[in-house]
């Protein structure tokens, strides 16, 4: 496949979703958007149904053998535990029940292949909708996976052979991300990966993430958009799909991505010597020795969801100890933050009852008190892997001071254990609260004089202050929440000036640091702390060593005076908007 161009004259267009696999691709989109619902009705003439019965056979056949042949040979990018996925997948084609389900449709209700497929998935749907289990719901995503993969494998070898040859280099873009998705982007070529909806606890997102794959998932309606073969770069750090993205875009995340030796930073400062403290933001032991490489030792936030969802709900604490050890010795200093999970993650074990509304529920802090067992597990491990080493804790999605004395309360029994049982906790944690409610803004000098230290949490604070969701379908909502807003400033420059006032460490991290004048504002208010993804390190040192401090202030006092998104943004200098 040919590479595409970027910068053509169609207007380009941003869409955010949530990063399911770190990295950059850029390529040509095809659409893999195969939906059961799609499928018409066909009815049999009676001389139709053994020729259609052998078409069940042959499509059967052809993905149990194409599935192994995957599973071997994909083998290497996968985990022991990983791998029995593929076991799962192999065990419903196989099974006889579901078989001589769909044969029996195909048999006495004179439906056709197709037709007999979704009447049967259906079915399924209907009953598991009424059980509301979340490993039901999953086993529900691999059915319909399989149905998937048997109507890939009933269409003519020609055609799927030409597809094939086209999709090299590209995006495949999806409804939801799964394994057959995936082990196609792999035989094929695939760059990267894009999916309309989708769970992080999913298969096929886990999969994914192994594999190494670029990947965003939950960009609703990007299809309304997007055409095929439209030039797409898709963001797996940053959860951003850009289509028809400008030319010095693309020059920059491939660029980004291809660098071999990263560039070493000097330590940060303002244009004008103001010092700043510029640290990571990671979720891996990898991400952790680039930002080392580039000259940054202190990990400002350390993302720990990802072995709990892979653990379905636990992560054990004899697999988190060496993980966090390596962690602990690569850096200076760390913060790992709690693990910040909502029921979108579909883990049973954590979240037995469906939510209305995730964003609002058992998230975070909440989360966390709830299973304590989940808890004192991640403290176990961080505490045993601390030993003499400044390693520090953010506890997500505080509310009030209640939240951080519950959680001291068993960090403190955990450690007092850990003593007893002869491990070297001398040093106690230091515990940090991640700012995002608006409660804990309005309780922030209390939160700060009891915390060790404090995170803003700007994406889910601006989103909650702003009410307005940036995954929402409806363009009119995402665009409130796509720059600076006055309220979101006011309630930041009263956070930090709180700080200094008590001598509490804060900062800040999230996407919205991307926003047009984000972070020159926040510098005019005061923050000196910004915690940054590793790919964008080198950028922000470069954006924060242009910036002066007495000009920043002025601004940003008078963008704070702003009624509306839109005053403030006319105020701003116009290089800020570049």
């Amino acid at each position: 496949m040919t590479q595409p161009a970027a910068g053509t004259s169609a207007q380009s267009a941003t869409f955010e979703g949530q990063s399911a696999s770190p990295g950059v691709a850029f390529g040509r989109a095809f659409f893999s958007l195969a939906s059961l619902e799609e499928l018409e009705l066909r009815k049999l003439n009676d001389d139709e149904v053994e020729r259609e019965l052998a078409r069940v056979d042959s499509a059967a056949r052809a993905a149990r053998v194409s599935l192994v042949h995957q599973r071997d040979a994909l083998g290497e990018h996968f985990t022991a535990e990983q791998r029995r996925i593929f076991d799962t997948h192999l065990t419903m084609l196989e099974d006889p029940v579901l078989e001589a389900d769909l044969r029996g449709r195909i048999v006495n209700e004179r439906l056709n292949f197709e037709s007999a497929l979704k009447d049967m998935i259906g079915v399924y749907e209907r009953l598991f909708e009424v059980v509301q289990s979340p490993s039901l719901r999953n086993k529900l995503v691999d059915m319909r996976d399989i149905a998937l993969r048997l109507l890939r494998f009933a269409k003519p070898p020609g055609e799927r052979a030409r597809r094939a040859a086209d999709m090299k280099g590209g995006i495949l873009v999806v409804r939801e991300l799964s394994l057959s998705d995936l082990t196609e982007a792999l035989e094929q070529g695939i760059a990267g990966l894009v999916a309309e909806e989708g769970s992080l606890n999913s298969h096929g997102v886990i999969l994914t993430r192994a594999a190494g794959i670029p990947a965003v998932i939950g960009v609703g309606g990007i299809h309304e958009t997007l055409r095929a073969g439209d030039p797409v770069l898709v963001d797996g750090d940053g959860g951003q799909v850009l289509v028809h993205p400008p030319d010095a875009v693309v020059a920059l995340a491939q660029g980004r991505q291809s660098e071999t030796a990263p560039e070493r930073l000097e330590a940060a400062r303002l244009a004008d010597g103001t010092k700043v403290e510029l640290q990571a933001a990671v979720a891996s032991p990898s991400e952790v020795r680039q930002a080392v490489a580039m000259g940054v030792r202190i990990i400002g936030l350390y993302r720990t969801e990802l072995p709990v969802i892979q653990g379905e709900g636990a992560a054990r604490e004899d697999l988190l100890l060496p993980l966090y050890r390596q962690v602990a010795e690569s850096a200076e200093r760390i913060v790992f933050r709690l693990p910040d999970l909502d029921s979108t993650t579909d883990l049973e074990a954590v979240y037995p009852v469906r939510e209305a509304n995730p964003a609002l529920g058992l998230r975070g802090v909440r989360a966390l008190l709830a299973q304590p067992s989940l808890l004192e597990t991640q403290l176990r491990a961080m505490l045993r892997a601390s030993s003499n080493r400044d390693v520090r804790v953010a506890i997500p999605f505080v509310n009030d001071v209640g939240d951080l004395r519950a959680v001291r309360m068993v960090a403190d029994r955990v450690r007092e254990e850990l003593r007893l049982e002869g491990a070297d906790v001398a040093r106690p944690l230091r515990l940090g609260v991640v700012i995002e409610t608006p409660s804990s803004a309005l309780e922030g000098r209390e939160l700060l004089a009891a915390a060790d230290f404090a995170l803003i949490g700007l994406d889910s604070f601006a989103q909650l202050i702003l009410a307005a969701d940036v995954r929402c379908a409806y363009q009119a909502v995402r665009d409130r929440i796509q720059s600076p807003h006055p309220a979101v400033l006011r309630a930041v420059r009263k956070l930090v000036r709180l700080a200094d006032g008590l001598e509490s460490e804060i900062g800040v991290y999230g996407e919205c640091l991307n926003w047009p004048g984000a972070v020159e504002l926040l510098v005019g208010v005061g923050l000196r702390r910004f915690v940054v993804r590793t790919a964008q390190l080198p950028g922000m040192h470069e954006r924060l060593a242009s910036l002066d401090a007495a000009f920043c202030e002025r601004v940003a006092e008078n963008a704070a005076r702003a009624v509306t998104r839109e005053e403030l943004a006319a105020g701003l200098p116009a290089s800020w908007a570049e």
